[in-house]
């Protein structure tokens, strides 16, 4: 068998279920990891479960009872895992690979959860000390640890699971404790698509992403990455999805640079809050033509928020030009009773993946504002990301004020 070499560059491999569907998908998947250990380079794989296997086990343990007890329907879902890993390593063993798996019954098992069931948190520190003594030492060997992804242990010796697309957040914290080179996540698509390619057909494959843009798709709800994955990236690790080719380190989309823990951050020029009241502002084609018109003219419509009743647009412009241009589209259209302005505002976003972790962020955001009778004018929410907008005479202030709140000066 393949064994103990020097390996010159480690990577933590992510094959996900839709991807292990059959015994050719399984095979292919092995042969791209014999191709890298070929190369010299130490491979860590983790898997989820085989193809329809996780929503099986769920069907048949709600026929078991209507309302299963979370700590057992972890431990049913958990099968799904033990299954993958023990069918991977025979792959891998059978093409002369030393593979071992790895599963929660294991000596080497890594993942340490806190006791919640259906969504737990990993322990780092325990998630750490397992990964010295057990895994890391299974790799010096030479040999190829196979991972149940998913799937977590308490404290207590309990299964847990880390809640859906959860294999990803296994491979990237183990990709950050083993000190890996590199992440690859294998997918049923050959990587991130401007749009999802199973229901837009131009879709096309983005070939470079910048880690906050991936970070925010996945916090939309695109189902190619899991949000949870930049929470857990350490500085440095490339990340590539990819397809099961057979070829780990080609094509797909490879993420880079990082994700800010947490960031403050102000508009560089006071903008203005525009809001038209009216009948019928949500039709389509005047909000098209509102915003046409503005950009038209050099300026920037940094949000727009509309209803029936109200428009409210943020705008970098002139004042004066702004308006003219809002009140013209709103009364071709006929839909204008009353246009308003608030000028020399300034907009305030407070972004990075904390954010979530924060309770309460936007009153935590707001409270120290308030106490020195900073008034907010707008808030926004977009995915991780909040968003304020007051007078642009105390930004100073309002930035300081904020940072010292979260922590991050």
């Amino acid at each position: 068998m393949l064994g103990t070499m020097g390996m010159e560059k480690l990577l933590v491999v992510k094959f996900g279920g839709s991807v292990l569907e059959d015994g050719e998908s399984i095979r292919r998947a092995a042969e791209a990891v014999r191709r890298e250990r070929l190369r010299n380079r130490g491979v860590v794989v983790v898997v989820s479960a085989m193809k329809g296997t996780t929503d099986r086990l769920l069907e048949t343990a709600r026929k078991i009872s209507q309302s299963p007890a979370p700590e057992m329907v972890d431990y049913i879902l958990a099968l799904g895992e033990e299954e993958s890993a023990r069918i991977m390593t025979a792959a891998l063993r059978s093409i002369g690979l030393d593979a071992v798996e790895v599963t929660p019954d294991s000596p080497s098992w890594p993942i340490v959860t806190e006791e919640e069931h259906g969504c737990a948190e990993p322990l780092l520190e325990e998630c750490r000390n397992r990964v010295e003594l057990g895994l890391k030492p299974l790799i010096e060997r030479g040999k190829v640890p196979v991972v149940c992804g998913f799937i977590g242990k308490s404290p207590s010796g309990r299964a847990t699971t880390l809640g859906r697309g959860g294999s990803d957040i296994t491979a990237v914290l183990l990709a950050r404790l083993l000190g890996a080179e590199e992440l690859v996540l294998v997918k049923d698509v050959g990587g991130i698509y401007s749009a999802d390619p199973h229901r837009v057909g131009d879709a096309r494959l983005i070939e470079d992403l910048e880690a906050e843009e991936a970070y925010l798709l996945a916090s939309a709800g695109a189902k190619v990455l899991h949000s949870k994955v930049f929470k857990y990236k350490p500085e440095g690790l490339k990340v590539r999805v990819t397809s099961n080719s057979g070829r780990l380190e080609e094509g797909g989309t490879l993420i880079h640079g990082e994700v800010p823990d947490l960031q403050v951050v102000s508009y560089d020029r006071p903008v203005l809050l525009v809001t038209v009241v009216g009948d019928g502002l949500s039709n389509q084609r005047a909000l098209a033509e509102m915003t046409e018109e503005i950009v038209g003219r050099g300026m920037k419509v940094l949000s727009l928020r509309a209803d029936d009743r109200a428009v409210n647009l943020i705008i970098d412009g002139e004042p004066s030009e702004v308006l003219e241009a809002v009140h013209r589209v709103a009364c071709s259209e006929n839909l204008l009773k009353g246009l308003s302005a608030l000028e020399d505002l300034a907009l305030i976003t407070v972004k990075g993946r904390r954010l979530e972790a924060l309770p309460e962020a936007i009153q935590r955001i707001a409270e120290p504002l308030a106490k020195r009778g900073i008034k907010i004018y707008e808030s926004l929410t977009i995915h991780n990301s909040v968003s304020l907008l007051i007078r642009w005479g105390r930004r100073e202030e309002a930035l300081r004020l904020i940072r010292e709140t979260l922590g991050c000066v």
